[in-house]
């Protein structure tokens, strides 16, 4: 069996249905995310950079009412622009989870890092970068290296 294969199983109800699941760090937040993959980028404005204490983050779409939170907790929500999004995270450990915005309760953004097996699944690869030009400014001088052992 390969790796994706381990990651994506199959809804009972519809064998032909993604499901994901993922959780916080001290895993009292899980979750399942149902369905395809949406608009999966990393986001370089300021205020993402900000609140992950990282040049960007990794956001990946479901559509909302395939969203089941699984664990013994939910997300506690924060309107970092109120009245436009919300983030939610683990009011334990900290784990930030997911984003919503207000007037659009389809979808729903997941931290990719929040997804289990998110290094093997090529479906949550980045697509494209979001708000270019509020990144950093040495962003672009980082060229890639080849990997070490270390």
């Amino acid at each position: 069996m390969s790796e994706t294969a381990a990651v994506i199983t199959a809804d009972a109800t519809d064998p032909g249905t993604e499901v994901r699941s993922g959780s916080c760090l001290c895993g009292k937040i899980r979750f399942t995310v149902t369905g395809p993959v949406d608009d999966p980028h990393l986001c370089i404005c300021a205020h993402c950079s900000k609140r992950a204490g990282s040049p960007f983050q990794w956001w990946v779409g479901f559509r909302a009412d395939g969203l089941q939170w699984t664990g013994e907790d939910q997300p506690t929500w924060f309107d970092t622009y109120p009245g436009e999004t919300s983030r939610g995270f683990c009011g334990t450990c900290g784990t930030h989870i997911a984003a919503r915005d207000y007037g659009d309760d389809t979808m729903i953004g997941i931290l990719a890092t929040a997804l289990d097996h998110y290094d093997t699944d090529p479906a949550l690869a980045p697509t494209n970068l979001n708000r270019v030009p509020e990144s950093a400014d040495w962003l672009a001088q980082c060229a890639p290296r080849p990997a070490t052992a270390d």
